[in-house]
């Protein structure tokens, strides 16, 4: 399965879904050209959007979507999710960071993380939704 979003940086999406396999996020497109408007970023690093943060909290899929291959075009499939969260975090993280560099980003990984990755599992709800 493809989940396909489209909304601002700010929308948290958790996504629950044991068959997905790939996220694509579709940022708003109402604000200038990569204008990230992620909680609390800083007007001087708005420049590139937060992959992993921006629309879809790449650290709700842990053990939520246990399958998902592909995140925003990053590959993720090789990133088991039978360790620790921590353990798990700390691989994607280092994904994340990578595409980060490739779309232009010039910050350290230490500096990077702190302003534009996830500092601690998020806490999802899981509810069944039945459609009659």
């Amino acid at each position: 399965e493809k989940l396909v979003l489209t909304g601002p940086c700010t929308f948290n999406v958790f996504p629950v879904m044991e068959q997905l396999k790939e996220v694509v996020v579709n940022l708003e497109t109402s604000l200038p050209a990569n204008n990230c408007t992620y909680w609390k970023s800083r007007i001087d690093d708005r420049g590139l959007h937060r992959a992993g943060l921006c629309c879809v909290n790449i650290g709700a899929v842990y053990e939520n979507c246990p399958n998902l291959e592909r995140f925003m075009g990053v590959e993720i499939a090789m990133v088991s999710h039978k360790q620790t969260f921590n353990k798990w975090n700390g691989r994607i993280k280092k994904r994340f960071y990578d595409y980060y560099l490739r779309q232009g980003g010039s910050k350290e990984i230490k500096a990077w993380a702190k302003t534009r990755w996830l500092s601690r599992r998020p806490v999802t709800f899981c509810h069944d939704v039945v459609l009659h």
